[in-house]
C-alpha cells in the first residue's frame, strides 16, 4: 500500500511534514490513563488567554486561511480537541487506541488521526480533491459529495477527512475490532521541530510497555520525499 502527499501542498507550505505510523494493535485493553494525564496537564498549565493564541493552533489557522477555509468556522482537529479539553467536565472516551492518539495530540498539540486499514480501498492520498468523491460524516449525517479543490485525505473511492484535519469519515473509523491502522501526524510549518519523533516515541513506548500493539512502519514525508510504501498487515 502507498501513501502519498501531493507536491502542490509542499509548494504552498515548504516546511510541512506529514508523519506516518502504521500500527498493529489489540484495541480492547487500556494501559495507563494517558488521556486523563494530558487533560490534567493542559488544564493546569495552559498559559494562553484563548486556545487560538497557542502557536500550534495559530499555524493551522493561518494554513486554513491560505487555503480559503474559514478558520473560525472550521476548527482544525487539534484546536477542537484543545477547546473541548479546556472547557472542563467529562471528556469523550472512545476506545483504547483513539483515546491514546487523542492524548498524544493534546500533549503535543499536533493533529493526529486513526484509520482502520482493513476498511480502506486501494492507496491513501493527501492532496486536493478531484471533485465528486463521497464522504460519510463520523457523526452519522447524510453522505456528502466533495467539490474539487478541497484538501482531503482519501482512498481509491472515498474522502477520509474533509478540509485536511477538520472532520473524519465514518467509513474507516477505529473500533475495538481494528487490528491494523494508518495514523498520520500532520506537522504544519511553524510547529515545534522534532514533534513527530517525540509523538511517535510516546506511542511506541506506550504500546510496548502495555503489550497492546506495535509500530510496524514509521516515516516522515516532506518536500524532498512525498511517498511511503508499507504492508497493510505490517
Amino acid at each position: 500500500m502507498i501513501f502519498s502527499v501531493e507536491r502542490r501542498l509542499f509548494e504552498l507550505f515548504p516546511a510541512l511534514a506529514i508523519g506516518v505510523l502504521i500500527l498493529r494493535v489489540e484495541n480492547t485493553r487500556y494501559g495507563d490513563d494517558m488521556l486523563e494525564t494530558s487533560l490534567e496537564h493542559l488544564r493546569t498549565s495552559f498559559t494562553h488567554d484563548k486556545p487560538q493564541d497557542h502557536p500550534h493552533v495559530q499555524a493551522w489557522r493561518q494554513a486554513f486561511g491560505k487555503l480559503g477555509i474559514a478558520p473560525s468556522k472550521y476548527y482544525s482537529s487539534v484546536e477542537a480537541l484543545l477547546r473541548r479539553a479546556l472547557k472542563g467536565g467529562p471528556f469523550p472516551r472512545v476506545n483504547p487506541i483513539v483515546d491514546l492518539y487523542n492524548a498524544i495530540s493534546l500533549e503535543f498539540l499536533v493533529p493526529m488521526g486513526g484509520h482502520d486499514l482493513h476498511l480502506i480501498e486501494g492507496d491513501i492520498f493527501l492532496g486536493f480533491s478531484s471533485g465528486g468523491e463521497r464522504f460519510t460524516p463520523m457523526d452519522g449525517g447524510e453522505e456528502e459529495v466533495v467539490e474539487a479543490g478541497e484538501v482531503v485525505y482519501k482512498d481509491a473511492s472515498d474522502v477520509l477527512t474533509r478540509r485536511w484535519v477538520w472532520r473524519q469519515s465514518r467509513k474507516d473509523k477505529v473500533t475495538p475490532e481494528t487490528r491494523s491502522l494508518f495514523m498520520p501526524v500532520d506537522v504544519m510549518e511553524g510547529v515545534t521541530a522534532g514533534i513527530f519523533d517525540a509523538a511517535a516515541g510516546r506511542i511506541t513506548s506506550y504500546l510496548d510497555t502495555h503489550g497492546i500493539g506495535s509500530v510496524v512502519h514509521r516515516d516522515l514525508l516532506t518536500k524532498e520525499r512525498n511517498v511511503t510504501e508499507f504492508m497493510p498487515e505490517g
